[in-house]
């Protein structure tokens, strides 16, 4: 028969049994403290310290439903293999302290009994209220049947390094997950760090400050509304990783000089070529694929500082809604993209660098006014896709942006603004792909931009002047190219990481009706003078004529076309030959 036991406020408890939970006998050894050899039930709020070993039994706390329990670890194991082996029927909170110095041990069976009730406990640690654990002990945790720890309230974790294996997911709040301290460790078959409440207002997760480190086979952090990071350290694996499958090189990170790698394979309908079949297909529904995203938020995800490294096998960061980007340092390979938005993605500050990813920046708008962005993408490494209800633009109001793109380094479905900052960007120049890619306008009122790779026209819209360059023949993969003045002061300089045949220069020291220098590996090319605000020539100097609709500059795909190709995009009959002869105009 089990024992029943109840505690007075403050005991002290050590539980030294190894017998079954239904044979427990009770040693009374002194007033405040009692040898057990069973589970322990308490029914009465107060504090508990707490050690020694039950092989197979539980610590029930079955109090009132407004009552807070305080259990102090000073060494726990506890194993059960018929349900968890902390549970917390019923109780308004419990507060789990970890002493110093202290390991404690938690792990529950692969089965329990009575587990299709409607309230079943699901984890080693389960409590069906609110949860908060601190200290600066250890605790680790076993989860063989489902989850690792399970508050379906409210889960706040302040201190401790706590460790957890679990069949199904790590950490689950049900209504909110808070998170300032301590180091977690989480190896889990499904997510990593979950909170899953639909209800208006529950289901958020914040994170301001800790040690993470997550290897989850699909999601490692999922809030089912606002997901907001404020610090703290992440290292993050999902789904077995990026692979070898993104990135347009393999020169260490976009936006750094030297000769192209090799392009990996494009994908195909089921993902990333033989070399990894289950990947999942970029933009396919999450019924489609298992979601194996690094750090997801239904509604609203906001990073205002934290220190990420992530391989993750779906997008990195993925937001349902808006997606903030205020501060933090980013590390970023994923087999999907980067950082996606369905609505608006927003970059104010922060170093990102995306060394691989199929796209860089995804979302129906895509704004960036700070930071240090470099990205090295296999397909767009900025796609202002328009899938969400914001109409589709792309604006660049600051920070300095490095982009290596085997499709287009911008792509906008919309317009696309180029107000202030500094981007380069290398780009294809040929087929279908770009360095700049729009549907709609492209307006450049501010900024600094060097593009190689072909590139639609600016719109007659623009007010600071833009020079477009067509090379007569490919140039190499780590030319350096640049424009100075006539007092030899450099305006711009670029190492492109692939081939190209166009590049596109613009800079707020570019001023109309001055004659500037262009020149490729410290060698003169060619003067240009800019006789207006968008200015194009060929690399001898001589006119570049862009045959539009009435031959103007109007901007998007009715205005100007890259690499002199038509609307549809296939090349014209005077197209160069494939060696590389000089284009006739």
């Amino acid at each position: 028969m089990k024992a029943l036991i109840t505690f007075l406020l403050a005991a002290s408890i050590a539980l030294a049994g190894c017998g079954p939970a239904n044979s427990s006998a009770l040693l009374a050894v002194s007033a405040s403290r009692i040898v057990l050899t069973g589970s322990v039930t308490i029914d009465k709020p107060g504090t508990y310290t707490l050690s020694g070993e039950i092989n197979n039994g539980q610590i029930l706390i079955n109090a009132g439903k407004d009552d807070e329990v305080v259990l102090i670890l000073e060494g726990v194991t506890v194993r059960n293999q018929d349900g968890p082996a902390l549970y917390a029927k019923k109780a308004g909170s419990v507060v789990i302290t970890l002493t110093e110095g202290t390991v404690n041990r938690l792990e529950d069976g692969i089965s329990y009994t009575n587990s299709t009730d409607e309230d079943a406990p699901s984890a080693a640690l389960f409590v069906q209220n609110d949860l908060l654990i601190n200290g600066s002990g250890s605790l680790e945790v076993a989860g063989n049947y489902k989850n690792g720890i399970h508050a379906k309230d409210a889960l706040v974790i302040e201190g401790g390094a706590i460790a957890v294996k679990a069949a199904n997911d790590g950490l689950r709040g049900g209504d909110s997950i808070l998170v300032t301290g301590g180091a977690i460790s989480i190896e889990s078959v499904n997510d990593g760090i979950k909170s899953n409440n639909t209800d208006e207002g529950k289901g958020h997760i914040t994170l301001e400050g800790g040690t993470f480190s997550i290897k989850a086979g699909q999601d490692g952090i999922q809030a089912e509304s606002v997901l907001s990071i404020g610090g703290g350290s992440f290292g993050i694996v999902t789904g077995g990783g990026a692979g070898t499958s993104g990135g347009a090189g393999t020169s260490g990170g976009a936006g750094t000089s030297g000769g192209a790698a090799e392009a990996p394979p494009r994908r195909n309908e089921r993902g990333w070529g033989a070399g990894a079949p289950d990947a999942p297909v970029p933009g396919a529904p999450e019924s489609e694929t298992e979601s194996a995203k690094a750090i997801k938020a239904g509604q609203e995800l906001t990073i205002t500082g934290g220190t990420f490294t992530i391989d993750a096998k779906d997008d990195a960061f993925h937001s349902n809604g808006t997606l903030t980007v205020e501060d933090g340092t980013f590390m970023v390979k994923t087999g999907d993209d980067a950082f996606h938005a369905d609505d608006t993605l927003l970059i104010k500050d922060g170093a990102l660098d995306i060394a691989q990813c199929f796209e860089g920046l995804e979302a129906s708008a895509v704004e960036i006014s700070g930071g240090d962005v470099n990205i090295n993408a296999d397909d767009d490494a900025i796609n202002a896709a328009g899938d969400g209800g914001t109409r589709p633009y792309a604006r660049i109001t600051g920070g300095v942006v490095s982009a290596v793109a085997r499709g287009d380094g911008i792509d906008s479905n919309g317009d696309l603004y180029l107000e202030g900052g500094v981007l380069n960007i290398s780009g294809p120049s040929q087929g279908m792909e770009g360095a700049m890619d729009f549907d709609g306008s492209f307006i450049v009122t501010g900024g600094t931009a060097i593009a190689a790779g072909s590139a639609l026209m600016p719109s007659g819209e623009s007010t600071q002047p833009v020079l477009l360059l067509a090379h007569s023949v490919p140039r190499a993969a780590g030319t350096a190219i640049a424009l100075k003045d006539s007092a030899q002061n450099t305006l711009l300089e670029y190492k492109s990481e692939v081939s190209y045949t166009t590049s596109v220069m613009t800079s707020p020291k570019m001023k109309t009706g001055e004659t500037y220098g262009v020149y490729l590996d410290g060698q003169k090319l060619t003067d240009v003078t800019l006789s207006a605000v968008i200015t194009s020539v060929t690399d001898d100097g001589s006119p570049y004529t862009i045959r539009g609709f009435g031959g103007g500059f109007g901007g998007g795909r009715g205005g100007g076309f890259r690499n002199n190709a038509p609307p549809n995009d296939v090349p014209p009959a005077d197209a160069p030959p494939a060696d590389g002869a000089k284009r006739t105009f």
